[in-house]
């Protein structure tokens, strides 16, 4: 049976010589908010969602960054509409429709408001019918979807995953920031001619995409980049009122926080009050890990961690009585 939407059909060949067909609706939104608007990319599912995934991207780059992949694969927005998630992906402050902004307004305490209500508002435009919303972000975006969590904002929140959002800095790396700060003499760094170490060795991501990446590259501010750097005491701070199960990621190869297991298992206990937590390492990338060739991966489990939870929603209160 031939789709209807043809105009939105994306082919991805498969590195055997197959191609797959996949049908999907996406499109370029703002969100209105009182003083500010926000961009982002929506991406909806054939049918009826399942639940509504809140992405949000990390420092010095923008919410394209869920729509770049590496040749043959799909990009994260179309994974997880396919799986049948209603997908946006949003430009925080600072980014996007809201780069010409107060520095002040990048700080973390002036964000998290902004988005908060933001995920209001896309919730009432775009959850409809589904089970309930999930928070994801990468490396800043993951430390304010905790932030968010911690909140309890007014929506039914299922759950929350980050990756590159650790607790132990690799050495080094903080000083390194804190000179390109310094260096960068205005409210924001310019993120051009920064180490592909970002992406991992040379050996786990594909370089052909360097120019696509780049093109979703903007410049950082520097309010955000200094609460980056005290996230580890933010972390241990706002964990315990967490109520959402977490998953939180670190790379095998990130260049600026530690993977080892005594951190990671340090970083799973500080969710106290979440119904479970998993804490992982992902083989094979780096921090940004979009052009990485395990990205598909990652995607997929982070996806399967929200379908454990939308089931754990759907089914709490035949587990409370069967198991009270």
């Amino acid at each position: 049976m031939t789709p209807k939407n043809t105009n939105n059909m994306n082919r991805y060949p498969i590195r055997k010589g197959l191609t797959v067909e996949t049908v999907t609706s996406k499109e370029h939104v703002v969100i209105e908010l009182d003083g500010m608007r926000l961009s982002g990319r929506y991406a909806a599912p054939a049918g009826p969602p399942r639940a509504l995934i809140v992405a949000l991207h990390g420092g010095s780059v923008t919410s394209a960054i869920y729509d770049e992949t590496i040749p043959g694969e799909a990009p994260f927005l179309d994974i997880a509409a396919q799986l049948g998630f209603a997908t946006l992906a949003l430009d925080r402050p600072g980014y996007g429709a809201a780069a010409a902004l107060d520095p002040t307004d990048a700080a973390f305490d002036r964000q998290v408001p902004v988005l908060r209500a933001a995920v209001e508002r896309a919730w009432e435009r775009y959850g409809a019918g589904s089970t309930g919303l999930f928070l994801t972000g990468n490396s800043i975006g993951g430390m304010l979807a905790l932030c968010l969590a911690a909140t309890t904002p007014e929506v039914p929140l299922l759950g929350v995953a980050t990756h590159a959002a650790g607790l132990q800095w690799i050495p080094g790396f903080v000083e390194w920031l804190q000179t390109a700060m310094s260096e960068a003499r205005a409210s924001v760094v310019d993120p051009r001619g920064r180490s592909t170490a970002v992406y991992g060795p040379d050996w786990s991501w594909e370089r052909t995409v360097l120019a696509h990446l780049e093109a979703t590259s903007a410049p950082a501010p520097v309010m955000e980049l200094r609460d980056a750097l005290t996230w580890p005491e933010r972390l241990r701070r706002i964990a315990p009122g967490i109520p959402v199960p977490v998953l939180m990621t670190i790379a095998e190869y990130d260049d600026r926080w530690s993977s080892a297991p005594e951190v990671l298992e340090e970083l799973r206990k500080l969710f106290t009050a979440a119904p479970f937590v998993d804490v992982r390492r992902q083989r094979f990338a780096g921090h940004q890990l979009t052009a990485s060739f395990v990205a598909r991966g990652y995607y997929l489990r982070e996806l399967a961690f929200f379908e454990e939870c939308r089931v754990a929603a759907h089914t709490a209160a035949e587990r409370r009585s069967v198991e009270g």
